[in-house]
């Protein structure tokens, strides 16, 4: 697992510096690092990577971890995901973007029962959202996850920053 996280950083670094020998001088840098705005209020905690492949698709991967023991309902576990992203206007612009997520899981999660109840299996979904331009290297993201996850459908918000370096 380690070596394919080394292998899959490695790539994207790679790949962000090729780019930005050819891309645009109007396009934001090329790697972004994502921090999620609810997890401290909720007790989910998200850091992701992300890097262009064109000017308008951006590709990333993210871990959290929860840990929601003081909340209703209490979970504890992780997860991996990795998105596919595309800006429909140009990323130094605020603008709509529409996600594609995947990833595993491996979650407990605190029945009404009493029970704990764990899930290990495969997450997806869509999130449409939109994105502000705080600064040039900072822009707030606020989208909705409709998708899989803890074993069932869900409808989730997400709000996160990107900061590009």
């Amino acid at each position: 697992m380690k070596n394919k996280l080394f292998i899959t950083v490695f790539t994207i670094l790679i790949h962000s510096s090729s780019y930005a020998q050819y891309a645009s001088t109007n396009l934001s840098p090329n790697i972004g690092f994502t921090v999620s705005v609810l997890g401290p209020i909720f007790g989910v905690y998200s850091l992701g990577i992300s890097t262009f492949i064109t000017s308008n698709l951006q590709v990333g991967m993210t871990g959290t971890y929860y840990s929601t023991r003081n909340l209703d309902p209490q979970a504890e576990g992780w997860l991996a995901e990795y998105r596919m992203t595309y800006y429909f206007s140009q990323i130094n612009k605020n603008g709509i973007y529409l996600a594609l997520a995947g990833g595993f899981e491996s979650v407990q999660i605190k029945k009404d029962s009493g029970n704990w109840e764990k899930y290990e299996d495969p997450i997806g979904g869509i999130i449409p959202g939109y994105h502000w331009l705080l600064t040039n290297n900072l822009h707030l993201l606020a989208g909705l996850n409709f998708g899989y996850q803890f074993g069932t459908y869900q409808i989730t918000p997400e709000i996160g920053f990107v900061y590009f370096l």
